[in-house]
């Protein structure tokens, strides 16, 4: 990805090379702690807002390809109209 930004403390830094040497498996919280992050979630987030997007599944976490869609947004569950008991 040519457009992100260049990533500024080295848990950053080393969490973008560990995401990139793991591949389509990616990686979990324990291994990326058993590699020397203190704090991977802060970590995965300061390589979001650098603009590498990332893709959650089942406890892993991984670089999204370049021509893999876009994840649908979120969408809110319809409101509950609560009906007084009488």
């Amino acid at each position: 990805m040519t457009s992100a930004r260049p990533l500024t403390t080295p848990d950053g830094r080393l969490a973008l090379r560990l995401l990139q040497e793991a591949g389509d498996t990616g990686l979990t919280v324990a291994e990326m702690r058993s590699e020397g992050l203190q704090m991977p979630a802060q970590a995965l987030y300061e390589v979001e807002l650098a603009g590498w997007p990332l893709e959650r599944r089942a406890g892993r976490t991984r670089l999204r390809p370049a021509d893999a869609p876009r994840p649908k947004p979120f969408e809110m569950p319809p409101k509950v109209r609560l009906v007084p008991r009488g």
